[in-house]
């Protein structure tokens, strides 16, 4: 019984190694290497949600893709992926410019998945969503009800004016976070270290450069007619301190930069 215990459970590590395994190759563009294991993992674990979620990565039909998120979600509520489908739905809505729905897809992020890894963007997205449609109010309300709910958030590129107030006595928490929103206009320039096709590229380089303290944040944009992810250091009232900025970091970690002014 105890063997049977012992290769149960190694069997299930190795499965579940395995298949981040294929996900890294789908990241890392080896489309075709994952489709020639596909039949061999379907024949041997023909119910497994993971399945089935590679399927989707590995569909170019955007449309349909969005269709069968939605479905794979509620066939499988409980996946280890549902946070990622919920993402992939939210990223979609977002690239076709209907930001109406991305603003009301992207929120079930940190809403629902308290340990996504998508939270971040997610948050980002959302904003940038209301911000395009003009609700400013959800954005304020949104980046307050979120910076508390998540502290470690990043909030600063949005030039916010954070301020804690305290609640009236026998609310669940003594203490509340507000927020309000610094015109844009005040600091347009922006120091732009990059542009990605993979999303995981720019996310590598954010996360360097935000460890050292720097305001940062990704932001999609359109390239001869490519979507591309593009790394910002943001942001300064004058093009002067933007390239200050640029050039402490082309000294300490040899990026490249330009600066643009994106109000």
């Amino acid at each position: 019984m105890k063997l049977f215990l012992i290769f149960f459970l190694f069997g299930a590590l190795s499965f579940g190694q395995s298949f981040d395994s294929y996900f890294q190759l789908l990241e890392d563009g080896r489309i075709q290497e994952v489709k020639d294991q596909l039949p061999e993992l379907k024949s041997k674990y023909p119910y497994d949600p993971s399945i089935t979620y590679l399927q989707l990565l590995m569909n170019d039909d955007g449309d349909s893709t969005l269709v069968q998120f939605k479905r794979y979600l509620i066939q499988y509520p409980n996946s280890e992926h549902a946070d990622d489908a919920e993402m992939k739905i939210g990223e979609y809505l977002y690239s076709r410019g209907l930001y109406g729905q991305s603003s009301q897809q992207l929120k079930k992020i940190p809403l629902k998945y308290d340990k996504s890894e998508h939270i971040q963007r997610a948050f980002d997205l959302m904003l940038s969503s209301f911000d395009a449609t003009g609700e400013s109010d959800s954005v304020q309300y949104y980046l307050a009800k979120f910076k508390s709910k998540y502290p470690r958030l990043q909030v600063k590129q949005y030039n916010i004016d954070m301020r804690i107030t305290e609640l009236k006595p026998g609310k669940k928490s003594n203490k509340k976070v507000t927020a309000k929103i610094i015109d844009p206009n005040s600091h347009p320039w922006v120091v732009q270290l990059g542009a990605f096709g993979k999303y995981a590229n720019a996310k590598r380089l954010k996360s360097i450069i935000a460890g050292a303290g720097y305001p940062i944040e990704i932001v999609e944009v359109m390239s001869n007619g490519k979507r591309l992810h593009a790394v910002r250091v943001v942001r300064f009232s004058s093009k002067s301190e933007a390239g200050k900025i640029g050039k402490e970091i082309k000294s300490k970690y040899g990026v490249n930069f330009r600066v643009l002014k994106r109000p």
